[in-house]
């Protein structure tokens, strides 16, 4: 209002006479300008004035006084001798070691072996050796018999690759549990998505590689899984690979069961973590671990617990599988949970055997359990065994998945999941999904715990071989025939070549199966077995007749 303004100029017309004595005025003290505040505390417009009538051009706070008063040129001279100081100053080299002498290099050069591009072969054996670690062999085993058409068919034929001649027999090496990999269903998703797509996607996810069926399939299994986000690979065995080294650093913790595949110890080892063993679902030896790390984190704080919500030095992960692929046993899962809970640890857990198969509706080890999603940090998942397509998956929170798009190896470089590939597993989540599904689920859980039980019994008088699992593992379709471990008889060699013969009898019977194989960087120490996989779509009388066979040729070769 024009009121205001003129009460304000005539204010700021005072200022000279009574702010230039005191406000004004070079030799005002702090006091005075206390008090002059203090007066006038319920005048704002009379203060606001003031500091007006400082700060605008001519005032004695505005940047021209600053270069009026030269004082641009003590900054200038400040700037000046701090960079004649750092030109001045030695640069700092790390002190160099001694250099070895040429006597102690002659040493070294004599000592050293390299160790070859490949393992060496024995051949009385037909074992590949390390020239590093001599007990650590790996056996050349039989070359594999070849399939003719649907190689996950409940019934396939197989070429005898010594005869050539090919028959049909019951297929137990598929992990096709639910049979969906051969559903007319999804061929023609498959079918539809060729047409649609083209057959590959040419390049990687943030790189012209992400299609709308990838996007839907994340959508979809975060949906069924319970989790808040997932991420899709192209690979199975990278997601593992990928996922765990995203997280885990040089530096950081990792404890794991002696019983996780391949695919996971690879992950572990590109973390470059520090990796710390329990016995395999032996839940006494992972709390003794879990407190052995405790005591160490202890120590390393004089004694002293760790205060609550003081950061840790390291990221630490307990890693187990849902159903794991060595054994074809369920994992504990539950007490798991609540021993990462009171030790402060984060949970990976692999579900490439569990998906599909435990849980009413087919949602892995979690639902089986009766734990809630969120109960698992991050779960890996391959979608080449139930789901019947090929890729692999990671879930979790929405940071743990936005984290792997740019720090996952797999997802980063590698193609992108051919959408055809995309669209088979979507349809098998359709089923899944249906009422029909848990129907499914609990058919192939039913065959799974009859083929167990007969097995289990037909094996019983014979001493070399038991089945793997307890009662725990009744659901389980994956089932080990494992040798039986004599006290002062291991010979890995032996073995192998009884449990060869043992699939060689059985073909001949015509039953397909196969043994556990292990490449030369794998870790297992466990026993050799005989892998065998139980489909939804045998029947009844498959899986007793199986029994029957497997029982003949056993009786036979032990």
């Amino acid at each position: 209002p024009l009121r205001w303004r003129l009460s304000s100029r005539s204010l700021a017309a005072a200022g000279g006479a009574t702010m230039g004595g005191s406000m004004g005025s070079t030799t005002a003290t702090v006091r005075d300008h206390v008090e002059w505040c203090w007066e006038r505390r319920y005048r704002v417009d009379e203060i606001l004035a003031e500091v007006w009538s400082n700060v605008r051009p001519g005032g004695r706070l505005h940047p021209d006084w600053f270069f009026e008063a030269k004082g641009h040129i003590a900054v200038e001279l400040l700037l000046f001798a701090t960079i004649i100081f750092l030109l001045t100053r030695k640069s700092f080299k790390p002190k160099k070691e001694k250099p070895l002498t040429k006597k102690e290099q002659d040493e070294l050069i004599e000592e050293w072996t390299p160790e070859p591009l490949v393992p060496r072969l024995d051949a009385a054996s037909g074992m590949f050796e390390s020239a590093a670690k001599r007990t650590k062999r790996q056996y050349r085993y039989k070359e594999s018999p070849v399939v003719k058409g649907r190689a996950s068919a409940p019934h396939v034929w197989v070429q005898d690759p010594n005869s050539g001649r090919t028959r049909e027999m019951m297929n137990l090496v598929s992990t096709n549990f639910l049979n969906l990999a051969t559903s007319e269903r999804i061929e023609d998703a498959c079918e539809r998505a060729l047409t649609k797509y083209g057959c590959g996607s040419c390049g990687p996810r943030g790189f012209y590689g992400t299609i709308d069926v990838h996007l839907e399939l994340e959508k979809r299994i975060a949906r069924f899984l319970g989790t808040e986000e997932a991420i899709l690979y192209s690979y199975d065995i990278s997601t593992p690979a990928s996922a765990i080294p995203a997280f885990c650093k040089s530096g950081d913790l990792i404890v794991a069961d002696r019983g996780c595949s391949y695919a996971i110890q690879s992950g572990m080892t590109l973390s470059r973590s520090m990796v710390k063993w329990f016995d395999h679902n032996d839940i006494n030896s992972l709390e003794a671990v879990l407190e052995e790390v405790e005591a160490e984190e202890v120590k390393r704080l004089g004694g002293k617990q760790r205060k609550k919500g003081t950061p840790m030095q390291m990221r630490r992960f307990v890693v187990v599988e849902g159903l794991y692929q060595n054994y074809g046993d369920v994992c504990p899962l539950r007490e798991i949970v609540a021993l990462k809970e009171k030790y402060h640890f984060r949970l990976i857990v692999d579900e490439s055997i569990a998906l599909g198969t435990l849980g009413e509706k087919g949602r892995g080890s979690a639902e089986h359990h009766g734990l809630e999603a969120e109960a698992v940090d991050i779960t890996l998942a391959s979608l080449g065994h139930a789901i019947g397509s090929v890729g692999g998956i990671c879930a979790g929170s929405r940071r743990v998945c936005d984290h792997q798009r740019l720090s996952g190896a797999g997802y980063v470089f590698s193609a992108s999941l051919p959408p055809y590939l995309a669209s088979a597993a979507l349809e098998s989540l359709n089923i899944l999904e249906e009422a029909s599904g848990p129907e499914l689920v609990a058919k192939l859980k039913k065959k799974a715990a009859l083929f167990r039980g007969l097995l289990a019994k037909a094996v019983a008088p014979v001493a070399a071989l038991e089945v793997h699992g307890g009662e725990a593992d009744a659901e389980s379709p994956l089932v080990h025939l494992q040798v039986v471990e004599t006290e002062g008889k291991s010979d890995v060699v032996e073995t192998v070549r009884q449990l060869e013969k043992l699939c060689d009898a059985a073909m001949k019977e015509g039953l397909f199966i196969s043994l556990s194989k292990f490449t030369f960087l794998d870790r297992f120490a466990g026993r050799q077995s005989i892998k065998l996989a139980v489909n939804a779509s045998h029947t009844d009388d498959d899986l007793r007749k199986a029994v029957a066979t497997l029982k003949k040729v056993i009786l036979k070769t032990f």
